[in-house]
């Protein structure tokens, strides 16, 4: 599954109820796409204001599922309750991410060439630790089209680094 959020502003004289700043009016739509045929399998709509990650914590989510979403995501608690249902996740990790590297996975001779470290960490702050006591994998990827390094973090261990660089790259569709 795709997770996204998007913003859609409304005219608050026409929608009153709708108030997301002084004098604009919104709502958020948290959408699950269905990755297969790219159509939602969830929507959530909530208020203009709602995080794209609180909004998260009502998405239904069955045992085995995948869940690939934006650092909007990356929220330890909310990753956490994933886990512990049996849901995987792919998600781009925010730049102040605050870990200690515990094995550096070795990167085949046949690899990917855009793979550019494939690594298992756990979490440095106390909060994060708390939220999230499991340790993690890292994956950084060279982005060649925006020249840029993507770094993705999952619970799932056992596929390769391409796969999960995939999976991640399949989220640009939306």
């Amino acid at each position: 599954f795709l997770l996204d959020a998007t913003t859609i502003s409304l005219c608050l004289s026409l929608f009153d109820w709708a108030r997301y700043k002084t004098a604009k009016g919104a709502v958020k739509l948290h959408t699950l796409l269905d990755y297969d045929g790219n159509l939602p399998a969830y929507v959530n709509i909530t208020n203009g204001r709602t995080a794209d990650n609180k909004g998260a914590y009502d998405v239904p989510l069955h045992k085995g599922s995948v869940i690939v979403a934006d650092r909007f995501y990356n929220d330890f608690a909310l990753l956490n309750v994933w886990d512990s249902n049996g849901v995987f996740f792919v998600i781009r990790h925010k730049e102040n991410l605050q870990y200690a590297s515990i094995k550096e996975n070795t990167l085949p001779e046949d690899r990917h060439k855009n793979i550019l470290i494939d690594e298992v960490i756990e979490l440095k702050t106390q909060t994060s630790r708390k939220n999230y006591p499991k340790k993690l994998r890292r994956v950084a990827v060279w982005d060649d089209k925006n020249g840029q390094t993507i770094e993705i973090i999952t619970n799932q261990m056992s596929w390769t680094a391409n796969t999960i660089s995939e999976l991640y790259k399949s989220r640009w569709q939306i």
